[in-house]
C-alpha cells in the first residue's frame, strides 16, 4: 500500500520497538510559520481543539495534565507529568504517566514547517497499530486546528480513526499476516494433511466444520483432520477473501467465500459453496487462528444470490486456482 494518506497527503508514521518499548515517529509538512506551530502545541485554548484540555507550566522541569476530551460518557484518559525540554518554536518534550516520551520538533521551511513527532511508550505490540492511529489522527486535527478548525468533541466518533487504524494494519503487514494465516488453512486441507492444517491455530484453537462440527485444541484438530483424509477422498478448496480486519488490539477477523472442486472434477460442485469465517489474535508478536468456520451459503430463497457466488469462484477457478488471494 501507499505510504501516504490518499485523503490528505500526509506521510504514515513508522513504529519500531527498542527494550520493550514502542518508537513511533509521524512527520509533517505543516503550512504555518514555527511560531504559529508553537502556539497550537502549547497553548491551552488552542490545544483542546486538536488534541486535549490542557495545563501545562511553559518551562522544562514544569508540569503538565492532559485531559483527552472524546470519551463521551466514560471517564476521560488523563496524562500528567513533566515538561522536559521548552526551546521556543523548536522543542517541546513532555514526559508522561500515560503516553510515555511525547517529542514535537520543528523545524522552518520555505513553506512553513517540518514537524517531527515521536513517541516512545511501553506499551503491548498488539496497541501499536491503535495508538499510530491515535496519534496520527492527532496530527490530522492539529493541521485543521492551524487553518481555524476545532474539533466537535461532543459528537466525536471512531470513523476517521478507524479508517487511519485499518491503513496501520496493513502498512504494519497485521492483515497481510491473517491473509497467511487463511491460505495456510486451505493450504493443509488442499494437501490432505492435517498437522499442516492445524498448525496456525492456537493450542486452544477450534474449527467449525461445513456440517456444524466442532474441533478443539491443535492437536485435536490435526488427529481429526487426518482421520478424514485417511476415510474419504476430500474435494479441494477455492477462496476468494471478501474482506480482513482489525476489529481491537491484537484481533482480527478474515470473511471469505469458497467452493470445493471433487476429486477427479473439473468444476466446482455449488451444492456445497460456503461461507468462511477466521477470526484470529496475536500473542507475544505473532497472529494465530483462535476460530475458523464454515457456513454452508444456501441463500434460501435468493437463487441469483448463490449463481452469483457460483460464477465468481468459478473465476476464481480459471485463474491460478491459488486459495485464499
Amino acid at each position: 500500500m501507499t505510504t501516504h494518506d490518499p485523503d490528505t497527503g500526509a506521510p504514515y508514521g513508522a513504529a519500531a520497538r527498542r527494550d520493550g518499548r514502542a518508537l513511533l515517529r509521524l512527520e509533517r509538512r505543516l503550512r504555518h510559520p514555527p511560531e504559529r506551530v508553537w502556539r497550537a502545541l502549547t497553548d491551552p485554548a488552542e490545544l483542546s481543539a486538536w488534541l486535549a484540555d490542557a495545563a501545562l507550566e511553559p518551562a522544562a522541569g514544569g508540569g503538565f495534565e492532559l485531559r483527552w476530551l472524546n470519551a463521551g460518557d466514560a471517564e476521560p484518559a488523563v496524562a500528567r507529568g513533566t515538561v522536559t525540554a521548552f526551546d521556543p518554536p523548536r522543542l517541546l518534550e513532555l514526559d508522561s504517566d500515560l503516553h510515555g516520551v511525547l517529542r514535537w520538533e520543528l523545524t522552518p521551511v520555505p513553506e512553513g514547517t517540518h514537524l517531527v513527532f515521536t513517541s516512545e511508550v511501553e506499551v503491548p505490540e498488539e496497541f501499536v497499530t491503535r495508538t499510530l492511529a491515535g496519534w496520527h489522527l492527532h496530527l490530522d486535527y492539529l493541521d485543521d486546528a492551524l487553518g481555524g478548525a476545532r474539533v466537535d468533541w461532543a459528537n466525536w466518533t471512531t470513523a476517521r480513526w478507524r479508517v487511519h487504524h485499518d491503513r496501520y494494519a496493513a502498512l504494519l503487514g497485521d492483515l497481510d499476516a491473517v491473509r497467511d494465516l487463511y491460505r495456510r488453512i486451505l493450504d493443509g486441507w488442499n494437501a490432505r494433511d492435517g498437522r499442516a492444517f492445524a498448525e496456525p491455530f492456537h493450542d486452544d484453537g477450534e474449527t467449525v466444520g461445513f456440517d456444524g462440527t466442532v474441533h478443539s485444541g491443535r492437536e485435536r484438530i490435526a488427529e481429526q483432520l487426518d482421520r478424514i483424509f485417511a476415510d474419504h477422498a476430500t474435494a479441494r478448496y477455492v477462496a476468494e477473501v471478501r474482506d480482513v480486519r482489525v476489529v481491537g488490539p491484537g484481533a482480527a477477523v478474515l470473511r471469505a467465500v469458497a467452493g470445493m472442486v471433487p476429486p477427479g472434477a473439473a468444476d466446482i460442485d455449488p451444492a456445497v459453496n460456503c461461507v468462511q469465517t477466521l477470526t484470529a489474535s496475536k500473542l507475544m508478536g505473532r497472529w494465530r487462528v483462535a476460530l475458523f468456520q464454515n457456513t454452508p451459503a444456501a441463500y434460501h430463497g435468493r437463487p441469483e444470490e448463490s449463481a452469483a457466488l457460483t460464477a465468481e469462484l468459478r473465476a476464481v477457478l480459471r485463474g491460478d486456482g491459488t486459495p485464499g488471494a
